[in-house]
């Protein structure tokens, strides 16, 4: 008897949970996940009760009928008949549910009150903005940032996925590879615009150049014009782009990729371009490890940072030079996805760019997509420093070396180093490891440092090229070009959450000048000042090599770190707005 209670409790419990009304709290493109959607555009609806089981579409045509219980209405905010959007799938697990659908090519620009009706129940109505175009890239991990959904052409017959190393997909009747020089590639997004008559089938070829669409594909700062930009053959609501890659297009595991439509850009992503071979150009990871990412696993990987930067500042009437040093780093796992958090300090020339959302102050706060591993103690010797130690939070190592000024007659500032210690010679971390990473010691040299020519700007054009130029320093040496704008989403400056979006272009010193190109400077996000802070930052250190910056760590769960970097530099800094 007890059993069969308990049995009709669950029952009651579940008829109780299925009526209870769905409720919205977010309504997003299925592209980059942003708020506003484009008519005959993929949209997800997340939040809670939205539908009692998870089924997806098999094949066309798309139906308006409630799919998995559920069902989507938009109604005009000022007024007209309401719009039913075609159901794609509904997804319940676990107690997460998200449902997606194709809004019709027939909604206006303009705001709605969007309402999801499950099991006969509906739910408060969710105000949704809709525009004309608002083309966004999908991305493999479905997270609206990371690695491109991007299809290489191998042939007529042969399309494979965009990865890092050329490999079968378990289960799938395709495979991975990375792009080539000179190879036609197929970018996947939604939101180009309305296709009427096409909300439930896919159009035969409807291409918006056609109809004089301005579609820009800019891949690693390079603008190519498409040869295609229109509807999908295949599936309503999701677009394509077709472009050929320039033969002499920058290659790498994350050269950034970014579509413009009518002069808006789309969401950030990456693509994979080898300069031959079967695996991206990458001299940090070995083809075994890159395969380990694209096979979906994880990679451990230490990076630190010794840096002296200098930048200037007005006090009591005098222009002071002012040092501040410190180190950082950390040991992490990292994905497919979040590899791009790992500095390339490579000397190709390239840039890369990476969004990421940080905790912490601004401009230094510690992302949030990273699980980071237990080293145990760490401390720093070198000229000047003798047996530092690193300060650890969140397994995330940091050490203050201090500020130091000079200028003439400055008067004295308690707390000031009298002079700078970070000088040229070589630094050594010494772990005593921890309950992740063993023990493990790591070098480095810096050689003399390098001066950036007239200083570094106070403001940053991002639709403008920023040519930066330098003398003196090891010619062999890699410099680092690295900017970063963050901006605060909760909390306070000085211990909140930011979206935070970085450039790290690399070259040699004895290059003497880089540019960085404007389509690099528009992906970060403009600053103003206040709740926003841009950073900008030019520095060299030794080219990587074993026993000089590239070093192992023992795991504590067998093995070793797959790869670790302890860079150290003298370089230049500033605060420049964003505009």
């Amino acid at each position: 008897m007890q059993k069969i209670r308990d049995v009709a409790l669950l029952a009651l419990a579940s008829m109780a949970a299925f009526a209870q009304a769905p409720t919205v709290t977010a309504v997003l493109d299925a592209g980059g996940y942003t708020s506003n959607l484009a008519p005959g555009s993929v949209f997800v609806v997340k939040g809670s009760n939205l539908c009692s089981t998870s089924v997806s579409v098999t094949g066309t045509p798309y139906s308006t009928a409630a799919m998995g219980g559920a069902a989507i209405r938009l109604t005009p905010a000022a007024g007209g008949s309401p719009l039913d959007a075609y159901m794609v799938y509904c997804y319940n697990s676990g107690g997460v549910t998200q449902l997606a659908a194709v809004i019709p090519s027939s909604a206006a620009p303009g705001t709605y009150n969007l309402t999801v009706t499950a099991n006969g129940t509906a739910g408060a109505a969710f105000a949704t903005t809709v525009v004309a175009r608002n083309f966004q890239l999908m991305t493999q991990p479905a997270t609206g940032s990371g690695r491109a959904l991007a299809q290489n052409v191998v042939s007529q017959t042969q399309y494979d996925v965009n990865g890092f190393t050329t490999q079968p997909v378990p289960g799938q009747p395709f495979q991975r590879s990375p792009a080539k020089a000179s190879q036609v590639m197929i970018a996947w997004g939604t939101g180009l615009g309305a296709a009427a008559g096409f909300d439930a089938t896919a159009p035969p070829g409807l291409d918006f150049l056609a109809q004089g669409l301005d579609v820009k594909v800019i891949v690693g700062g390079m603008s190519i014009t498409p040869s295609f930009a229109g509807r999908s053959n295949t599936w309503p609501g999701l677009d394509n782009i077709g472009f050929t890659l320039p033969a002499n297009v920058p290659t790498g595991c994350n050269v950034p990729l970014q579509v413009s439509v009518a002069g808006q850009m789309s969401n950030l992503t990456t693509i994979s371009i080898a300069s031959n071979g079967s695996a991206c150009s990458d001299s940090q990871f070995a083809p075994a490890v890159l395969s380990k990412l694209d096979s979906g696993g994880s990679i451990t990987a230490g990076y630190f940072n010794l840096t002296g930067f200098n930048t200037n500042l007005a006090f009591q009437g005098q222009n002071l030079a002012v040092r501040i040093e410190g180190a950082s780093g950390a040991f992490a796992k990292y994905t497919a996805d979040t590899i791009t958090q790992l500095p390339n300090v490579s000397t190709t020339g390239g840039c890369e760019v990476f969004q990421t959302t940080t905790t912490g102050s601004a401009g230094s706060g510690v992302s949030n997509s990273l699980t980071f591993l237990d080293a145990g103690a760490i401390s720093l010797n070198g000229p000047n420093v003798s047996s530092k130690a690193l300060t650890e939070s969140r397994n995330v190592y940091t050490l203050n070396l201090g500020t130091s000024m000079t200028g003439s007659g400055t008067p004295p500032i308690p707390g000031l180093n009298p002079s700078p210690l970070i000088t040229s010679g070589t630094y050594t971390l010494n772990g005593a490891g921890g309950a992740d990473v063993g023990p493990f010691t790591a070098s480095v040299t810096i050689n003399q440092p390098l001066t950036v020519t007239g200083g570094l700007p106070a403001t940053v054009n991002r639709s403008q090229d920023l040519t930066i130029a330098w003398t003196g320093g090891n010619s062999s040496d890699a410099v680092v070009i690295a900017g970063t704008s963050s901006i605060l989403t909760t909390g306070t400056v000085q211990s909140g959450t930011f979206n935070t979006a970085t450039f790290v272009c690399t070259t040699t010193a004895g290059r003497q000048t880089f540019t960085v190109p404007s389509s690099i400077l528009q992906q970060l996000q403009p600053t103003t000042g206040g709740t926003s802070i841009g950073v900008l930052t030019v520095s060299s250190t030794s080219s990587p090599a074993a026993g000089n910056g590239l070093f192992t760590a023992p795991l504590k769960a067998g093995g070793n770190t797959d790869f670790a970097l302890f860079t150290a530099g003298i370089g230049t800094a500033a605060t420049p707005t964003y505009q």
